[in-house]
């Protein structure tokens, strides 16, 4: 009998687990076994409704397998019966589901457990059965995964649409950022471009947000402005929020021509 020391961290909790490998005196056993599953679908979806689990899939072609969890295996399991999901998935277990069909796969309920364990006894059972379609070794997360060349050079030169851009704003509403992800969001940014069209909908975002009104003044022209936001004050100079709320708290003169104040 072989022995495996592993610690694991799930959902920010260190786990310290033996885990006994080639046991052939305590052989799995799952729960329920479905081996017709294009019969079987309603009572697949309906047996597991609202339960956390572990399940595998084995594809009774070649034996190779797939070993999953869910916190709600009937939705998980609606996802496996998705065309879509079948016809655009890149995982190993979408492909073989969509090149075998469903007749040449049975699929096992391991166990059922409670949500906070499941990612760990999805890891116990990785690590047994080391499951053939099962690309991460890790539960419940992309550590080893590696996209392919073609998929980096894609995230590179994507383009979003400015109605994506507006819903993205919108979302990041009330979000409170550390100092280091708004640095990093600073750099992804430089290399987006927006369009005035885009700027001017941002504009009108940033209004309905309760700021702090900003009066600038251009101490050559002598030209007063003012401004409903922080926000909006930077898009009218061109520079970033943080750069207008640092020259109002410094008292100096921003690029050597804009003296800017609250406004009450």
């Amino acid at each position: 009998m072989m022995f495996n020391n592993r610690e694991y961290c799930i959902n920010k909790r260190t786990f310290h687990i033996t885990i006994i490998l080639n046991d052939w005196h305590n052989p799995i056993v799952p729960v329920i076994t479905y081996n017709n599953i294009e019969e079987q679908k309603t009572l697949i979806l309906e047996n597991n409704k609202g339960k956390a689990g572990v399940y595998r899939w084995i594809n009774t072609t070649n034996s190779k397998s797939y070993v999953g969890s869910a916190n709600d295996l009937r939705t998980r399991f609606w996802v496996y019966f998705s065309n879509n999901r079948l016809l655009n998935s890149k995982m190993l277990i979408y492909k073989a589901i969509l090149k075998y069909g469903y007749a040449k796969f049975k699929l096992e309920i391991l166990e059922y457990c409670s949500t906070d364990i499941v990612l760990l006894r999805e890891q116990y059972y990785i690590d047994i059965l080391r499951p053939e379609y099962n690309v991460l070794s890790v539960a419940g997360s992309t550590i080893g995964y590696k996209h392919t060349a073609d998929t980096i050079e894609k995230f590179k030169t994507r383009v979003f649409s400015d109605e994506t851009l507006i819903n993205l704003s919108k979302a990041a509403k009330g979000r409170i950022l550390s100092e280091e992800a708004r640095t990093k969001i600073s750099e992804v940014r430089r290399g987006i471009k927006l369009s005035n069209e885009t700027k001017t909908k941002l504009s009108l975002i940033a209004t309905e947000r309760e700021g702090v009104k900003v009066e600038v003044t251009n101490i050559i022209s002598g030209e007063v402005k003012e401004y409903a936001t922080l926000t909006l004050a930077g898009l009218g100079l061109n520079v970033s929020r943080t750069a207008i709320k640092k020259a109002i708290s410094s008292g100096k003169i921003l690029k050597k021509i804009y003296l800017i104040k609250k406004k009450n």
